[in-house]
C-alpha cells in the first residue's frame, strides 16, 4: 500500500511540474516584460511597515510597485491607500520595497506589479492582515514537535513536495478556533491546499479542503471540548507541493462569516443582515451600504477581531424581498411587482423556495439568481417558473455561469410562482441565494484584447513612439456611439482614439509618449459612456480578466478583474517607424500592401518583426513579415475578401524588436485604412476546347462603379498547356465583354478546371488598386475518334471432324465380347 500511494504522490508532483513548466512557457514567450514570481513575504500587517522581497526575472531597473486597491465592479475603493517607499532593485532577481498600510485598511487580497524602465510584470496577489504575521520556522513537520504559536496570528510559508506544517496553539475550554488559508489565491502556482484542526493526540476535530467562499482554498472553525494544546495542519491535499506552493494562514478566534443574508440591497440603504459563521453561530449585523452600486465589499468585525477577508454583498436599486417559512403552500405567500430581489436559503436538504410575483401579458423580466458566481454560496441553483395552477412554465440551471439566469415573457396578466432549489437537493444554513428579477437592464462594458493568449494586457509606451491595443465594448439592450475617458494616466502620454461607433464592438486605441516624457507607470482607469445631448449618459469601465492560476487544458481557476490599465513610460527604443498612409482603397476582392519604413539608429541592426493590431471584417494581412536587418523598409500584405466590411478604418502595425537584452513592441502611427466595394463584376462561362486546338474564353463584365483610372484585365490560372496570346485587356468605354484567345498543347492534360480568374489593375496617379475574382472553367477535351468501315467477316471453317474418344481396356474387351455374340 505504501509503494501505491508513493508512485500516486510520484505521479501527482510530475504533473504538477508538467503544468508548472507550461505556466512557465508562457512567461517566457513575452521576454519584453519583467517577470514577477513571488513575493516574501506575501503578504503585509495592517498598521505597520513591511519590507517585501519581490523575486523574479528582468528586475534590476525595477522603479515602483503598482497596486490594485480595488477590482473591477467594486461599488466603493478603500479610502485610504498602500504607500510604498525605498524600492530598491537587487541584481536581475530581486527587488525589496518598503510598504506602510493605513490601520484602517480593509484586509484582503490586492493585486501587485511591478514597473521597471523597459516594462510592466506581471501580476501576483498580495494579502493584507489585521493579525501580526510571523514566518513558519523549519523543522515544523513534526507533529510532536509543531511551532508554537500565539492565538490570532498569521503564519506564512511554502509547502514542499510531501511538506506537512504543524502549528500548535493553546485553547480554553469551549474556546473558538478558526482557521482560513490562501494558497491558490496568492496566485503563484496551482496549489490546491488542506487543513486540518487535531487534538494533542492527534484526532481530527475539524478540517477543509475546499471551502466555497474561498474558491480553491480552505476555512475550518471548532470550539474547543477541553482546555489543552490544538494542532493545525497545513499541507497539500494530494502531498504533493514544491517551492511555488506558498500560503498564508491566518489562526485565531475571529469571526468568520460564510454568508450574508439578504445578500444584497439598495444604495445607501443600512442593511440589517444575519450572519451565518464558520464557527455554527449567527448574528444579525447592521450593515451600512454605499451609495453608489456594485459589489461591496462587507469585512466582518465582532468582539474586536476582524475577519481576515471580506463578504461581497449586491449593491442595487431592487427591494428586497425575504423566504419566510413555511413556503411550500403558495396561496399563502403574497404576490410582489418587480423590479424586486428575492433572498432566501435552501435551510436543509431537499428544500424549495417558493416566491409570488406578479406579471403583465407580453412583459419580459431577466430572473438572475446570485450564488456561487459572486456570493461563493454552495448553492448550485435550479431555477423554475409556474403559473397559478402550478403548470411548469420555464426552467434553468447555469446559463448564468454557475448561476441560473432566464429570460421569461409573460403570457398573460396574473400571478406566477418561483421556485428555486439545489441541482443536486442539498442544504444547510449555508446555502444562501439571491434572485434578481427586472426588466433587461441596459448594460455596458469594457474588454481589452490580449496580444499574448492568457496574458493580461498592459501598456508599455517608449519615449518618443506609440503602442497600441485593442479595445472592446460589450452592449447589452442599448445602442449607440461611444466615448473613451482615461483618468490618472502617466504624464507625457496623448490617446489617439476614435468614438466607437454604434454598430461598432471593437476600436483600436493607440497611446504615443513625448520624448521628453517622464519614464513612469500608473494603473490608469478607462471609462466609456454614450453620448447623450454632449452628455455622459449611460457608463461602463474596463473589465480586464488576468488570469493567475490555470488548472487543466488552461481553464480559469484564479485571477484578478481589473478596471485600470497597467500602463508605462519606458525606454526610448533603438528605431522608428512608419506606417505610409495609402493613397487608394482596397476593394472587395482586392489585395495591397502596407508599407512600413524603419529608420534605425546608428549601429542598430536586429530584426524587427512586424504583424497588424487587428483585421478589420473580411480582411486579413499577413503576420509573418519581417524589416530584417539591412532592410529600412518592407511591405506587408492585405486582403479584402468578397464580403469585407466597407469604410474607413484606424490601422496600425505592430513592431516586436531587440530593445538591450530583450524584446519589446512599439507601434507605428494610425492611418486610414479604407475599403470600398468592389468596381467590376463578372459572368464565367464554361469554356471547351480540345487538345491542339484555340479558342478563346469570353468573360461578361459588369462595370459597377467609374474605376477612376485606366484598367488592365488579366487572365489568370490557365492549367498546363494552356496558352494565350494576349491575356491583357484594356478597359474600353463600356465594355460588356472581355475576350481572351487562348492555344492548348496536343498533350494538354484531360480534365476540368476551375481555376480562372481575373485581375483588375486600376492605375490612378496616387496609385494603384488590384481586384482579383473568380472562378471560371475551362473543359479541356478528348476529340470524338472518325467511324470507319465495316469489313465483312469471312465464312466460318467447318468444324473439324469430331474424334472418337480412346476406349479403356475394359472398354475394348466388352466390345470384342459383343461382336462374338453377334456372329
Amino acid at each position: 500500500m505504501k509503494f501505491v500511494f508513493t508512485c500516486l504522490r510520484l505521479f501527482l508532483n510530475v504533473a504538477l511540474l508538467w503544468v508548472s513548466a507550461g505556466m512557465l512557457t508562457v512567461c517566457l514567450v513575452r521576454a519584453d516584460e519583467p517577470v514577477l514570481s513571488s513575493l516574501n513575504p506575501p503578504g503585509a500587517q495592517r498598521g505597520v511597515e513591511t519590507e517585501i522581497q519581490f523575486n523574479g526575472a528582468r528586475l534590476s531597473d525595477a522603479r515602483e510597485v503598482l497596486i490594485y486597491h480595488t477590482s473591477a465592479g467594486a461599488a466603493v475603493e478603500p479610502t485610504t491607500k498602500i504607500e510604498v517607499t525605498d524600492v530598491v532593485a537587487e541584481g536581475d532577481n530581486i527587488v525589496r520595497a518598503k510598504l506602510s498600510v493605513p490601520a484602517d485598511f480593509p484586509p484582503g487580497l490586492l493585486g501587485v506589479r511591478l514597473a521597471t524602465a523597459t516594462g510592466i510584470s506581471d501580476m501576483r496577489h498580495l494579502g493584507i492582515t489585521a493579525l501580526p504575521q510571523f514566518p513558519e520556522v523549519e523543522p515544523n513537520s513534526d507533529f510532536d514537535t509543531p511551532q508554537a504559536i500565539a492565538m490570532n496570528s498569521t503564519l506564512y510559508g511554502v509547502v514542499t513536495n510531501e511538506d506537512v506544517d504543524y502549528f500548535a496553539v493553546d485553547l480554553a475550554e469551549g474556546q473558538t478556533l478558526t482557521v482560513e488559508l490562501e494558497g491558490l489565491r496568492l496566485g503563484t502556482e496551482f496549489f490546491d491546499p488542506s487543513v486540518t484542526i487535531l487534538d494533542d493526540k492527534r484526532f481530527e476535530i475539524a478540517s477543509s479542503d475546499d471551502a466555497p467562499l474561498l474558491q480553491q482554498d480552505c476555512v475550518c472553525s471548532m470550539q474547543a471540548p477541553q482546555a489543552g494544546r490544538y494542532i493545525v495542519e497545513v499541507r497539500e491535499s494530494s502531498y504533493g507541493g514544491n517551492e511555488r506552493c506558498q500560503y498564508r494562514v491566518h489562526i485565531g478566534n475571529f469571526p468568520r462569516p460564510l454568508v450574508v443574508i439578504p445578500s444584497g440591497g439598495r444604495p445607501g440603504e443600512l442593511l440589517s443582515a444575519t450572519l451565518v459563521d464558520a464557527s455554527g453561530q449567527t448574528w444579525t449585523e447592521q450593515i451600512q451600504l454605499p451609495d453608489t452600486t456594485g459589489d461591496f465589499e462587507f469585512t466582518a468585525s465582532r468582539d474586536g477581531g476582524v475577519a481576515p477577508s471580506p463578504n461581497r454583498i449586491r449593491v442595487i436599486d431592487f427591494p428586497n424581498v425575504l423566504e419566510t417559512e413555511p413556503d411550500n403552500d403558495p396561496a399563502t405567500l403574497i404576490a410582489v411587482d418587480s423590479p424586486v430581489a428575492f433572498n432566501g436559503v435552501l435551510q436543509e436538504p431537499g428544500d424549495v423556495d417558493w416566491f409570488k410575483l406578479n406579471g403583465k401579458k407580453d412583459q419580459t423580466l431577466e430572473f438572475t439568481v446570485f450564488a456561487r458566481r459572486s456570493l461563493r454560496s454552495p448553492t448550485d441553483s435550479w431555477l423554475e417558473i409556474y403559473n397559478a395552477a402550478g403548470g411548469l412554465l420555464a426552467s434553468n440551471d447555469d446559463s448564468g455561469g454557475p448561476d441560473s439566469l432566464l429570460s421569461f415573457k409573460f403570457p398573460e396578466d396574473g400571478v406566477y410562482l418561483v421556485a428555486i432549489r439545489d441541482q443536486l437537493r442539498e442544504g444547510s444554513p449555508r446555502h444562501a441565494y439571491r434572485i434578481e428579477v427586472a426588466p433587461p437592464q441596459a448594460w455596458l462594458s469594457l474588454g481589452i484584447d490580449e496580444l499574448v493568449r492568457y496574458q493580461s494586457q498592459t501598456v508599455e509606451v517608449p519615449q518618443g513612439a506609440s503602442m497600441a491595443v485593442v479595445l472592446r465594448a460589450q452592449r447589452a439592450n442599448f445602442a449607440g456611439d461611444l466615448n473613451l475617458y482615461w483618468e490618472e494616466a502617466p504624464a507625457g502620454l496623448q490617446l489617439s482614439t476614435n468614438t466607437i461607433a454604434a454598430n461598432q464592438s471593437y476600436i483600436p486605441l493607440l497611446i504615443t509618449a513625448a520624448p521628453d516624457a517622464p519614464i513612469d507607470a500608473a494603473l490608469a482607469p478607462l471609462r466609456v459612456a454614450t453620448v447623450v445631448d454632449a452628455q455622459p449618459a449611460l457608463q461602463g469601465a474596463l473589465n480586464q480578466r488576468t488570469q493567475l492560476v490555470s488548472g487543466q487544458n488552461r481553464v480559469d481557476m484564479w485571477g484578478h478583474n481589473a478596471d485600470r490599465l497597467a500602463v508605462a513610460v519606458t525606454e526610448p527604443m533603438p528605431f522608428s517607424i512608419e506606417l505610409v498612409q495609402p493613397q487608394v482603397p482596397i476593394v472587395r476582392n482586392g489585395s495591397a500592401n502596407f508599407h512600413i519604413k524603419v529608420k534605425r539608429n546608428e549601429g542598430y541592426n536586429e530584426p524587427i518583426a512586424l504583424r497588424v493590431l487587428y483585421n478589420s471584417g473580411g480582411c486579413a494581412a499577413s503576420g509573418s513579415v519581417r524589416v530584417e536587418p539591412d532592410q529600412s523598409e518592407a511591405l506587408v500584405p492585405v486582403t479584402a475578401n468578397a464580403n469585407a466590411e466597407i469604410g474607413s478604418f484606424p490601422m496600425t502595425i505592430l513592431a516586436r524588436a531587440k530593445r538591450t537584452n530583450s524584446d519589446a513592441w512599439v507601434a507605428t502611427n494610425f492611418i486610414n485604412f479604407e475599403v470600398v466595394d468592389s468596381f467590376f463584376e463578372y459572368q464565367f462561362v464554361t469554356t471547351v476546347v480540345e487538345p491542339g486546338a484555340s479558342n478563346s474564353i469570353a468573360v461578361g463584365l459588369q462595370i459597377k462603379s467609374p474605376p477612376e483610372g485606366e484598367v488592365d484585365f488579366e487572365l489568370l490560372g490557365l492549367p498546363a498547356g494552356v496558352s494565350s496570346t494576349a491575356p491583357i485587356v484594356k478597359l474600353e468605354g463600356e465594355m460588356t465583354q472581355l475576350t481572351f484567345p487562348i492555344s492548348v498543347a496536343a498533350d494538354a492534360r484531360v480534365g476540368k478546371f476551375q481555376t480562372l480568374v481575373i485581375k483588375a489593375t486600376i492605375r490612378r496617379p496616387a496609385g494603384e488598386i488590384v481586384q482579383t475574382q473568380g472562378t471560371g472553367e475551362i473543359q479541356i477535351v478528348a476529340p470524338v475518334p472518325t467511324a470507319t468501315p465495316a469489313v465483312a467477316a469471312a465464312p466460318a471453317a467447318p468444324p473439324p471432324p469430331p474424334t472418337e474418344k480412346p476406349l479403356t481396356r475394359l472398354e475394348q474387351l466388352r466390345r470384342a465380347k459383343q461382336l462374338l455374340q453377334t456372329q
